[in-house]
């Protein structure tokens, strides 16, 4: 029979997370056919043997990292389903999740239905992205609130939360997939929902279809790796939908606004992003995949390639090691004793030495906090020059 929906789950890595996942699949209340379709993205973990335990999903094994996008086109294309319904390894579905996902699709307008996504705690994670302009920031949609119901109508948005969504096949059909561009995450999903807004389709939250959300992402979120995928990704989707006039004269002065107060992390790998240019807009070749990995599993492994501030950083963490002078506390196998020397000492450095330390204590904070603000303000300036480059670069060979 054939399914009303698929399931497309992609796994890389996943072992500590999708068993549960599945489990809870197992627990959906569905009156229809539905199947299960995980597409493994050449995980080195125990991934493929849990997925094994689990007859009722097909595994689909692949030698090379694809990447989110990717793996998601490779799972459709065995997929039979009328609709087709994503949900990441580490997020587990409330049992009428599908029920209620099968129902919003209904709608002929409705072409992407996203999800409630709650985190581990039970906050809300996600009810859909909203897009900062013209930073081009993804904003999540009451991330951060207690889950009472506020948000209990169908809305229209921006973008859905790739780990859990849905859309038709005949959508999916006409716009040909995701682009794997987006490699290896981040921003995929929200460019399919532009392309499908473009399409004349609604993109909405239903906020009944809900999935506990514990974010266990292979790229650490908020760490170099995260910030380095994030803004590759970023800069493409840009590059990609905004107009040359858009883009030079309003995100670019954005993004180089908000250089400036951003995290260290974020700053420096930004610049390394855009010191390395656009990403092409094409399908990116096995050798720039490959260059991609190998970035990110240097910032994982901590260290950023030739990057000219390290001595810098190297420095402010001396100095912030340093700048405060730990004041000695005597000891001794006899507390009578560590009191009376504790107390000569007070009356011997009260009037000359603890006011001389003090204000080599305040001295060195001063030299501390100018050194991080050397770094900031440098690192700010060489991400956004960069930036110039990149984009004057990018408009360049676009016009040949």
């Amino acid at each position: 029979m054939t399914p009303t929906i698929s399931i497309i789950i992609v796994s890389y890595n996943s072992a500590a997370q999708i068993g549960d996942c599945l489990r809870a699949l197992q627990h959906l209340r569905f009156d229809a056919e539905y199947e299960t379709i995980v597409v493994d993205n050449a995980s080195r973990d125990e991934s493929r043997t849990i997925v094994t335990g689990f007859p009722a999903a097909q595994l689909i094994p692949q030698e090379e990292n694809w990447g989110f996008a990717g793996a998601v086109n490779r799972g459709v294309a065995v997929a039979g389903g009328r609709a087709i319904a994503l949900l990441n390894p580490d997020a587990e579905p409330a049992p009428d999740w599908l029920q209620q996902i099968v129902a919003t699709l209904h709608d002929q307008r409705v072409g992407v239905v996203g999800s409630k996504v709650l985190a581990s705690d039970g906050r809300i994670q996600s009810l859909g992205s909203e897009l900062q302009l013209p930073v081009m920031l993804s904003v999540y949609r009451g991330a951060g609130e207690r889950d009472s119901g506020q948000y209990g109508e169908i809305a229209d948005v921006w973008a859905v939360h790739g780990a859990a969504m849905a859309f038709t096949r005949s959508l999916w059909d006409k716009l040909g997939g995701f682009d794997e561009g987006f490699f290896p995450a981040y921003w995929e999903e929200s460019d399919f929902c532009e392309r499908a807004r473009r399409a004349g389709q609604r993109v909405v939250v239903a906020p009944r279809a809900a999935v506990r959300h514990h974010e266990a992402s292979a790229t650490g979120k908020y760490s170099p790796e995260f910030y380095y995928y994030y803004h590759r990704n970023r800069l493409r989707y840009a590059a990609k939908w905004l107009d040359w006039l858009t883009l030079w004269e309003a995100f670019r002065p954005a993004e180089q606004a908000r250089l400036q107060t951003a995290p260290l992390p974020d700053r420096r790998v930004a610049r390394l992003v855009y010191q390395a240019g656009v990403p092409p807009l094409g399908l990116p070749s096995a050798l720039e995949r490959a260059a991609a990995v190998a970035t990110g599993q240097a910032l994982r492994a901590g260290s950023l390639p030739d990057d000219e501030f390290e001595p810098l950083m190297r420095l402010i963490g001396e100095a912030d090691t340093n700048a405060v002078l730990a004041e000695v506390q005597f000891q001794s196998r006899l507390p009578l004793v560590a009191r009376l020397r504790a107390a000569w000492n007070d009356v011997a450095t009260r009037w000359y030495v603890r006011p001389s330390l003090d204000q080599q204590t305040r001295f060195n904070l001063a030299a501390q906090r100018a050194l991080a603000l050397l770094a900031e303000q440098a690192t700010a300036r060489a991400a956004a020059d960069a930036l110039d480059t990149a984009l004057l670069a990018w408009r360049l060979n676009a016009t040949q």
